[in-house]
């Protein structure tokens, strides 16, 4: 699918608001979708077209509290409190965070698991995080060629 065709597309179930924070949307507005890897858009856009459930990334502009679960820049609260180099897949517009309505992390993690067939990029999925399984659902696509399709990994 080219790129185009992607964002007409994930226009009919997102804001650009889902994917950046409003410092970010105030400067650039609908032009803020150029940060964004194709393969990234076009995998939660087969996500929501699959599930049929709404899905939440940030939410600020409802009065929500998620802000930096999309892309993050160097003023992003996040980014500045790291004392070392920082290189998440969110800073390159890779990378999202996200709830869907309905289900738990887990499952959401599950069904793409079982799905593979269904996306056209390796995806790496966030399962643990000091040993916990995280309530969110953590996607980007940093591709390594040692990693299948769906690669789970913990942090």
């Amino acid at each position: 699918m080219i790129r185009e065709q992607v964002i007409n597309q994930i226009k009919n179930y997102f804001k650009i608001q889902e994917f950046v924070d409003q410092e970010v949307y105030s400067l650039y507005g609908q032009r803020s979708w150029r940060y964004f890897d194709t393969y990234l858009l076009n995998s939660i856009l087969t996500i929501r077209k699959e599930l049929e459930k709404p899905i939440t990334i940030n939410n600020w502009l409802w009065g929500g509290n998620f802000s930096q679960r999309g892309l993050r820049h160097n003023k992003s609260e996040i980014v500045m409190k790291k004392t070392r180099p920082y290189l998440s897949a969110h800073l390159m517009g890779k990378a999202i965070d996200f709830d869907v309505k309905g289900m738990k992390a887990q499952e959401v993690r599950n069904w793409i698991v079982q799905n593979p067939h269904k996306f056209n990029c390796k995806i790496r999925l966030e399962n643990k995080i000091n040993n916990k399984p995280i309530n969110w659902v953590h996607l980007d696509i940093v591709e390594e060629k040692q990693n299948p399709k769906i690669y789970l990994f913990n942090i």
